[in-house]
């Protein structure tokens, strides 16, 4: 028998495997509601809201703040070695701080093309090994101390720490909105200056920003950062995974960090609702808000 859910908070409510076919949950707050398995053909979601619960939004927030001041915090550590490196009166130690520039650089534009693993096994670990191998070579033979290459290393060792702390804090607040990911991108940046930093610590929070949002648009080589805004959504947003949702209506509603897993959508009705983000075949997918979008494939 159909049941009326209309105009209510749901939010964080179970209804896991349950029969709600053409049951009605117009005008409900769906955010953090599990509808796991459940048959809801027919059922009537015109102008709910999904996504995640406001609680669950805070506190994914504040995690992503926090980490973020931690990698500005690391960036300013970076930078200020760096600093020290290019004004060493040891030549050797200053041509390393260039290198460090350098490396840095290609780094973040290896990254923003190939992903992070690709930049870190391609470029970041060739370069340290090579860097202690001139170190050692520089020790035994008595060319030099070591100290300008160990020096190199630990830039890189820093560098790739700030970009994941910083990219991964990023990605979890631009799978929260925008506004929250302007929050935590510019707060990074901006504690790792007060703390020390300069304009490379900036610099690096916004690439790592940039960074952060093309991973979120789909690009090729940063799975890993995609599976931890999976992991988000399927945990604290709106899940029909496994739901049947033939003929469902949706129009008029905002649909936005929302579990379709192993959903059938071909048949609903998404009228005019206004669709953002939405998880679908292992695939976070944003959608632009219109009223001629009618089905997701």
């Amino acid at each position: 028998m159909p049941k009326d859910y209309s105009n209510r908070n749901l939010q964080k409510a179970s209804f896991k495997n349950a029969d709600l076919a053409y049951s009605n949950f117009a005008n409900s707050d769906l955010r953090g509601t599990d509808f796991t398995g459940a048959d809801l053909t027919g059922a009537d979601f015109t102008h709910v809201k999904t996504g995640i619960a406001p609680i669950h939004t805070t506190l994914l927030f504040f995690a992503a703040l926090i980490v973020s001041l931690i990698s500005g915090y690391v960036a300013m550590l970076a930078g200020h070695l760096i600093q020290r490196m290019l004004i060493s009166k040891d030549i050797l130690i200053k041509i390393a701080g260039i290198i460090s520039i350098l490396l840095t650089i290609l780094f973040i534009v290896y990254i923003y093309l190939k992903g992070g693993r690709n930049a870190i096994r391609n470029l970041i670990k060739p370069a340290s090994f090579i860097a202690l191998l001139i170190g050692f070579v520089s020790l035994m033979t008595g060319a030099g101390t070591g100290i300008g290459m160990a020096a190199l290393v630990l830039v890189n060792i820093l560098v790739v720490i700030m970009f994941i702390v910083g990219t991964v804090a990023r990605v979890v607040a631009g799978a929260l909105s925008n506004i929250l990911f302007l929050i935590v991108a510019m707060g990074g940046g901006m504690f790792g200056k007060s703390v020390g930093g300069g304009i490379g610590t900036l610099i690096m929070a916004m690439s790592c920003a940039i960074i952060s949002k093309r991973a979120l648009s789909g690009a090729e080589g940063f799975d890993a950062l995609r599976r931890i805004v999976f992991s988000i959504v399927s945990k604290f947003g709106t899940s029909f995974r496994n739901a049947r949702l033939f003929n469902a209506n949706f129009s008029g509603s905002i649909i936005r960090d929302t579990d379709f897993s192993n959903t059938d959508l071909s048949m609903v009705n998404w009228g005019d609702s206004r669709i953002i983000n939405y998880l679908a075949d292992e695939q976070m997918i944003s959608e632009k808000k219109g009223p001629h979008k009618q089905e997701i494939n």
